[in-house]
């Protein structure tokens, strides 16, 4: 019997860990760039939980700088240690760390934002990002995600995708994309936004290839549209399409 007792006991306590963990976590997965604070009273509410649980919670997550509360307004945003991590779980991806070097010239001959979108499922996700210098720009976060539907980065991974995929893609309503464009762009092996997601931002986009020849993410370069001339979209375009091509060609893919 005592045997038993101390093994109910012991899940017991494994199982209240577990709930404590998964409790920490719907905490974090409240915020987003939509809604970046919250006060304890929100986060409760969103969690389904106590205060003085909540803030037992918030308390072990802010000690692990894992969340942060601002000593004027009281109010939680998220930590330093989480973009640590996210730092650490983006570099490990192979053509980060092959990008890095292409993006920074890009940068410093265009002086515009560039990045990398991550394909992952129906989204894509910014993986990388150097920001412009120029006061007037628009900085990228990484973690952004947005969906295949809009811009140029979006277009470029869509149109590599099945079709299937870009069937019911396109047939959600959110896109204005239509089949001979995407054909178009991987006949160009380039892709081109004219304020397709956001009003006042350009962009173009070209594809990453893997080793099996599958397209694993997109390299972008985006400027306001006051300085997206013709002059610089002819510039540019050659550029994110070759940088695109090395960078498949390191990551062994034959083109």
């Amino acid at each position: 019997m005592a045997g038993t007792k101390k093994t109910e006991t012991g899940e017991k306590k494994v199982d209240n860990n577990v709930r404590a963990v998964e409790r920490a976590l719907q905490i974090l997965n409240c915020f987003s760039p939509e809604r970046v604070s919250f006060s304890l009273v929100e986060i409760s509410r969103e969690i389904g939980l106590y205060p003085s649980t909540t803030l037992r919670l918030l308390g072990t997550l802010e000690n692990q700088n894992y969340v942060y509360r601002h000593p004027n307004n009281h109010r939680y945003y998220l930590g330093f240690r989480l973009a640590q991590l996210s730092q650490v779980s983006f570099s490990n991806l192979d053509y980060c760390q092959i990008a890095q070097p292409y993006l920074e010239a890009l940068r410093d001959e265009f002086n515009e934002g560039v990045g990398v979108y991550s394909l992952q499922g129906d989204s894509r996700v910014c993986v990388m990002r150097l920001n412009s210098t120029r006061l007037l720009r628009r900085d990228f976060s990484l973690g952004e995600r947005h969906s295949l539907t809009k811009g140029a980065s979006g277009k470029v991974l869509l149109a590599y995708q099945t079709p299937e995929t870009i069937d019911r893609l396109l047939k959600d309503g959110s896109s204005s994309y239509t089949r001979s464009q995407l054909e178009k762009v991987r006949a160009d092996g380039v892709a081109v936004s004219r304020e397709e997601r956001e009003v006042g931002l350009c962009s173009i986009a070209a594809p990453i290839f893997n080793a099996k020849k599958e397209v694993v993410a997109a390299i972008f370069l985006s400027c306001p549209t006051p300085r997206f001339t013709k002059e610089v979209e002819e510039a540019v375009t050659p550029r994110i399409r070759e940088t695109a091509i090395q960078i498949s060609r390191e990551m062994g893919c034959v083109i």
